[in-house]
């Protein structure tokens, strides 16, 4: 049940970060007004994907403890 809930997190964070990626990619930061604005929007999309990406691999590492502890309870 866990990993059920897990996966579902997992799949959620992925689709928010390639969202984030594809604004960032598409040019999305570039719409502000000046060489600053866009440093920044470009800055806070960047941790954002990176936060994310962290949340990914938290969630992937403990679904891997998870598998590993049902394989020993067998």
């Amino acid at each position: 049940m866990a990993d059920n809930i897990l996966d579902t997190v997992r799949e959620r964070i992925r689709r928010d970060m390639n969202e984030m990626a594809d604004i960032v990619a598409t040019g999305g930061c570039l719409s502000e007004e000046n060489a600053s604005k866009i440093a920044v929007s470009y800055a806070r999309h960047a941790g954002i994907i990176e936060g994310l990406a962290m949340a990914e691999r938290s969630i992937l590492d403990i679904l891997d403890e998870i598998a590993e502890r049902e394989k020993l309870d067998t």
